[in-house]
């Protein structure tokens, strides 16, 4: 049988020290989705947080069943939260992986706290609905504002990045859309996939990572980019190691073999 993906919202005040890993877009890299999972086990995160593009074709049966099948190990273990990808989208395969209790959200938006940290994922993947107005843009109104007032450090996971240097590039109508309300609310951290790299920037004191090095093709820097500086970036593929402490967090980017290319620190915006 196979086991589904257990949304699990964190109850109760848990440890102001916790680790959690990042990474996105597995897609069909079996081989490497596979080295990734053993390298994510041996770091004994309390959680795992995926951005996206979890297999190429949302509507194959057969895809989700290797994609459970490399990522077993780690959802017995651990929570696994993920946000959707465009890749993930045909019949109900990615929402029927999701148990997501409905006082935190549903498959397409919800959220979980662990210690200081008030984590938000999105459904900004090229198919559902964000911009203002709508249903989702509205719940991710009320939830700021629930965790600003709460004094919770927030940090936001979605699929297509407001800030990138990868072949997809910024996408401008997400920044439009989202980032004055994540600099309204006080974000700290926003993660992201899409691009198939790695990339890290900070914009109006937020600091922004795409990490799409999960398996899927790898995409070079767009001509012209990746100057700015501070800015970070890597076509490889990696997993970020994030170890919070009370409202700081700390971070380092890995390689399949183990070896730190990126090092990083996020302070809560309470």
């Amino acid at each position: 049988m196979v086991v589904a993906l257990v949304l699990a919202a964190v109850l109760g005040q848990s440890p102001s020290k916790f680790r959690f890993v990042l990474y996105g877009d597995c897609r069909d890299g079996h081989t490497m989705h596979r080295k990734l999972v053993a390298l994510i086990l041996k770091q004994n995160p309390a959680f795992v947080i995926q951005t996206g593009d979890l297999v190429a074709d949302g509507s194959n049966a057969s895809q989700w069943k290797t994609y459970d099948d490399i990522t077993l190990a780690m959802r017995q273990r651990v929570p696994l939260y993920p946000a959707p990808g465009n890749h993930d989208y045909g019949g109900s395969f990615y929402r029927d992986r999701i148990n997501i209790p409905p006082q935190y959200g549903n498959a397409e938006h919800y959220f979980f706290n662990d210690g200081r940290w008030h984590f938000i994922s999105l459904s900004v993947d090229l198919h559902m609905p964000y911009g203002p107005g709508t249903e989702q843009y509205n719940w991710l109104v009320a939830d700021l504002k629930e965790a600003q007032a709460a004094k919770k450090d927030i940090a936001v996971f979605f699929h297509v990045p407001p800030y990138s240097i990868g072949g997809h590039g910024s996408d401008l109508k997400v920044r439009a859309a989202l980032c004055p309300l994540f600099k309204k609310y006080g974000v700290s951290l926003v993660m992201n996939g899409h691009d198939h790299l790695y990339y890290r920037t900070i914009r109006d004191g937020i600091t922004y990572v795409v990490s799409g090095g999960g398996g899927a093709p790898l995409y070079p820097a767009l001509p012209g980019t990746g100057n700015i500086p501070g800015d970070k970036w890597l076509a490889a593929n990696h997993i970020v190691v994030l170890d919070a402490d009370g409202d700081h967090l700390h971070a380092v980017a890995l390689k399949p073999d183990g070896s730190k290319f990126d090092t990083f620190d996020v302070n809560g915006h309470r």
